[in-house]
């Protein structure tokens, strides 16, 4: 008895034992699982995106049905874009019943693409049940994809089984003296594709109104038409019709060479990835203009970043003879919806792909669609990239000079776009493409140069051998005299109230004139006076307006018009000063005019004759040119080196634009250009900004484009500065605040020199014609 009862203590001491050992074990486990999350979360949160996924994945191997390190798990699959981490952590937590309704849709997506058909069709069941409840936008729109993903989920899984089926019934009638061939489990055979309905509709009207009014002719003529249709449309891109047609364009060989493969090879769908400032927008509208003259595209849809949509049209209008609408235009915004049923549209990506513009834009059909900074689609989860997947293109041209800036998903996201299927599927190109632990090193490169050669061209500076002589900046910074300095004041003061009553109503006459402020009194004055006319506009003002505009009339001297003068003294030979608006074209024509020097004039309100008049008077006679906004659009002006910002548009794409009329390829001196501004102005902030933080002068040409468009954001550069300059209290925050942006420039500006070092390293001369 003592025996059993001594047998009893042991089993029971030693199942004591066992416990505690548990606790301590899951106590350590629980530690260390904790330790893992939290290094994880660590990476994660400074931007090392793969280590967190090392540390997190074995936080889940320790404790597999923790709902927190699932959740955040599923999150960081899908930040990373990678569907397999993703659809595992879902999976998991669906499992475990963990999983919210509104994440079910992704689940549904998830399973799908990877080929779980059985179970997706089971989750999709159950997710269409649960789509009333859930806390989502446009559920009609959710449970339609859910049915697509249903229909396409049963038609896969029948295709499969009829595969089955004939794969059973091929070896029942394999001849005795056949071996069959093993399949090792996989059917090799392909999936059918499924039926396309087409539907046709015939206009009986104009049917029978061809019969009965049209007229017969002989089969010699029938023969001769049809011979036509055939010259016309034999794939003979070797002469490239539309040449003679362009305006002041010097298309060189590569260019044409590039469209020439386009329209060949590629048949209209490529991504033109030259290097930054070899005219990638040349080559995209010398495609759009060969098609439309082969009457192959009779609509067509250009999106570009807002900042560029001017420059686009002005590409169009001028080089190119092509006056597509623009989100731009006056009247945009009074056409409202019908603005999108026009053929041919030129717009802003950002205005788009709004709530508002997105139906309107994707429900049509374009022959043509063109991307321009096509690397803001390297995200599929963005909105600029479900915009282009959902529009119905025929053909699809991406320009960006750099296709690849952190991940190889990037170029798939973008090839996949233009050609569906090149890259095959995600899965698929992370295995065969990619390297684990570095994004941005391919694996099987001759294979993928292969696959990116069909639809990629990037031609590099080298081979187009283009050397344009150099440029160089002069910042000089004018003291402007005691009256000059009380009305910057005194209209910054002004614009801060109005912004405080009534701001949003009136922000871009606001932010107008303070730009005019930075320009000349002059302009200043005349829209103040177009305010004081309107009477009803800003009258709890108008005593301060009537003030400022005085004080504007009373300015009988500019401290920037000495300067010019000493300037154009001091620098002989011909000379291009811009200026933004037409009141300081006035003001400094004027002063020109008073000081003895001939000058020609150049603006908007010219006609072409007289436009042509200046230009040649300015070659030929006067060494100065004195020009708004639009100065020698189109126009060769190389034979001039010099030029002078007498003003600076808050835009930093505009100043090079302005450059660009005279630092361009055929170019034979060095340029030099002089910035004039105030000091304290806000045209002396954005200075320091773009001169001394970036060194945007040094660049070339069309790399100020890409550094601002990776801190834009929903704000363009201009207005950002406007925001710092209202929203300062004291000279103190204004600093601040332009350091603050100073520094955002800088980090953008490595930032791209780190991408173009990566796919220079990536591409090299891979992909030259």
């Amino acid at each position: 008895m003592a025996k059993r009862k001594s047998e009893k203590r042991k089993v029971k001491r030693k199942k004591k034992l066992e416990e505690r050992r548990q606790r301590l074990d899951q106590a350590s486990r629980r530690e260390k699982t904790d330790f893992l999350f939290y290094e994880a979360i660590w990476y994660w949160d400074n931007g090392n995106l793969d280590k967190a996924l090392y540390y997190l994945e074995r936080a889940v191997r320790l404790d597999p049905k923790n709902e927190e390190l699932l959740t955040e798990l599923g999150r960081l699959g899908h930040e990373l874009e990678r569907p397999d981490v993703e659809l595992r952590a879902l999976l998991s937590l669906y499992n475990n019943g963990w999983l919210a309704a509104e994440m079910m849709p992704a689940l549904c997506q998830l399973l799908r693409m990877d080929g779980m058909y059985k179970q997706a069709l089971s989750v999709i069941q159950e997710t269409l049940t649960l789509v009333p409840e859930m806390k989502v936008r446009n559920k009609k729109s959710l449970k339609a994809s859910l049915v697509q993903e249903q229909k396409y989920c049963q038609f896969r899984l029948e295709a499969i089984e009829n595969l089955v089926l004939k794969d059973q019934k091929r070896d029942i009638q394999v001849s005795p003296h056949e071996k069959p061939v093993p399949s090792h489990g996989k059917s090799i055979a392909k999936s059918p594709l499924p039926e396309i309905f087409i539907s046709v509709e015939v206009d009986v009207d104009a049917f029978k109104k061809a019969f009965s009014d049209g007229y017969f002719t002989s089969p010699e003529r029938y023969e001769l038409a049809l011979e036509g249709h055939r010259i016309r449309f034999k794939d003979t891109f070797e002469n490239l019709i539309s040449l003679h047609t362009l305006k002041d364009v010097r298309s060189f060989w590569y260019q044409e060479e590039t469209a020439r493969k386009v329209l060949k090879n590629f048949r209209g769908r490529a991504l033109l990835a030259d290097e930054v400032g070899l005219g990638k927008t040349i080559e995209a509208l010398m495609v759009l203009k060969e098609y439309i003259q082969r009457g192959m595209v009779k609509s067509a849809l250009i999106l570009t970043p807002t900042p560029l949509v001017s420059q686009w049209k002005e590409e169009l209008r001028v080089k190119f003879e092509l006056d597509f609408p623009s989100t731009n235009d006056p009247d945009y915004r009074t056409m409202e919806s019908s603005f999108w049923d026009r053929p041919f549209i030129l717009a802003s990506i950002n205005i788009a792909k709004s709530k508002k513009n997105f139906p309107a834009v994707t429900e049509r059909e374009y022959d043509m669609v063109i991307v321009d900074e096509a690397h803001h689609l390297k995200n599929r989860n963005t909105l600029n990239w479900k915009l282009v997947n959902a529009l119905k293109k025929r053909f699809l041209l991406f320009l960006t000079a750099t296709p690849l800036e952190n991940n190889l998903m990037e170029l798939y996201n973008l090839v996949t776009l233009l050609k569906p299927g090149q890259l095959k599927t995600v899965s698929i190109f992370r295995n065969e493409f990619m390297t684990r632990g570095d994004p941005t090193d391919p694996r099987n490169r001759n294979k993928l140069r292969e696959l990116l050669g069909q639809v990629m061209i990037r031609n590099t500076r080298a081979l187009a051998r283009i050397d344009i002589p150099p440029r160089f900046a002069q910042t000089i910074k004018v003291e402007p005299h005691k009256l000059e300095l009380e009305l910057y004041e005194r209209i910054s003061s002004l614009v801060r109230d109005i912004n405080t009553t009534n701001g949003r109503g009136h922000r871009l006459l606001l932010k107008n004139l303070l730009e005019e402020a930075g320009s000349s009194s002059r302009s200043v004055s005349l829209t103040l006076t177009r305010i004081l006319g309107k009477r009803n506009l800003l009258l709890e003002h108008e005593k301060a307006i009537r003030a400022i505009n005085n004080m504007c009339r009373s300015l009988d001297e500019s401290s920037k018009n000495l300067m010019l003068l000493d300037i154009i003294k001091g620098s002989p030979d011909k000379m291009i000063i811009f200026v933004k608006y037409l009141g300081t074209l006035e003001h400094v024509s004027k002063f020109l005019a008073w000081h003895g020097i001939s000058h020609a004039l150049f603006h908007g309100g010219l006609d072409n004759r007289m436009k042509d008049e200046q230009i040649e008077s300015f070659r030929e006679k006067k060494d100065i040119l004195l020009t708004t906004e639009i100065g020698g659009e189109g126009r060769n002006l190389q034979f001039c080196h010099q030029m002078i910002n007498y003003d600076l548009p808050w835009n930093p794409m505009k100043i090079e634009q302005r450059i660009g009329r005279i630092h361009r390829i055929g170019q034979k001196n060095e340029v030099t250009i002089y910035n004039l501004c105030a000091v304290g102005s806000i045209e002396d902030y954005i200075l320091q900004l773009l001169d001394k933080k970036i060194n945007m002068f040094e660049m070339v040409i069309g790399e100020i484009d890409m550094i601002i468009g990776r801190i834009r954001g929903e704000h363009e550069f201009s207005e950002r500065v406007y925001d710092i300059w209202i929203d300062s209290r004291s000279e103190e925050d204004r600093e601040r605040a332009f350091n603050k942006l100073g520094s955002q420039l800088k980090r953008a500006k490595t930032s791209y020199q780190k991408t173009k070092e990566l796919d220079e390293k990536l591409f090299g001369e891979d992909y030259e014609l």
